[in-house]
């Protein structure tokens, strides 16, 4: 880019060099008749040398000349610094590195520490009536619920008992509890304005081999699809839940 700057600017400079140097005419010669006699004396008088002046232009091709290698060195710096921000931008415009890949710890599956898996569907074996029930495990609940029908409160030798009346399935044959009353609750549905008064009793269950005594609220559930749940009361300090797994315990066999 310099040098084409510079070979420009020598063609204007020595053009305007040949415009400003016509050749010199020499004068016409005088007839020495027709000069006055003291001006033939002054022409006679030798004139003094005139002193030579060196041409512009030479000079200002040397001049030029002995610019050329710090136009060559400041050429090769703007050519390096071209070359730096250009890998530079390639530099910002490449995409970040993906971030490591995190070793996670190797879980048993089985275990969570001192606690057991278990899924979102379970099988229970139920004392009395001693026979195999599916449970839903719901740790949005404070207590465990069975489905009941027919609940009548009484009094047995001081004490309040309740009847009840409980079935898995539709097509089975209900099955009647005679159970005392733990405790009674109340509990307040979001979209119901009435308070409801539900009962608690106990009864012995088994999750695998684990024999549990755990209190249960007496509701209707006979529109759920699992007449039997289980809260958090059930799940505490034993259980950890595993909603993407179902029945991870086998049934309980008796000996």
């Amino acid at each position: 880019m310099f040098f084409r700057l510079l070979s420009t600017l020598l063609v204007v400079i020595l053009s305007g060099c040949a415009l400003q140097n016509p050749r010199a005419t020499e004068p016409n010669p005088t007839d020495v008749s027709e000069i006055a006699p003291d001006e033939a004396l002054l022409m006679d008088v030798p004139a003094e040398p005139e002193e030579l002046v060196p041409d512009a232009c030479e000079i200002l091709l040397t001049r030029l000349e002995e610019t050329h290698p710090l136009l060559n060195s400041l050429d090769a710096t703007i050519a390096g610094q071209t070359a730096r921000l250009e890998e530079a931008l390639d530099q910002i415009n490449q995409p970040p590195p993906p971030p490591p890949a995190l070793e996670c710890p190797a879980v048993d599956i089985g275990t969570a520490g001192n606690k057991e898996f278990i899924g979102a569907l379970e099988w229970l074996f139920m004392e009395p009536p001693g026979k195999h029930y599916r449970a839903r495990i719901d740790s949005g609940a404070e207590t465990s619920s069975l489905s009941a029908s027919n609940v009548v409160e009484f009094e047995r030798d001081g004490d309040n008992w309740v009847r009840f009346s409980f079935r898995h399935d539709p097509d089975d044959e209900p099955i009647d509890f005679e159970l005392p009353i733990k405790r009674v609750v109340l509990i307040r549905q979001p979209s119901v304005v009435e308070v409801e008064r539900r009962v608690v009793v106990e009864i012995d269950i088994r999750l695998g081999q684990e024999l549990q005594t755990t209190e249960f609220t007496l509701t209707d559930r006979s529109r759920m699809t699992y007449p039997v749940l289980l809260g958090r009361a059930f799940l505490m300090d034993l259980y950890v839940v595993d909603v993407a797994r179902s029945f991870t315990h086998e049934r309980y066999e008796a000996p």
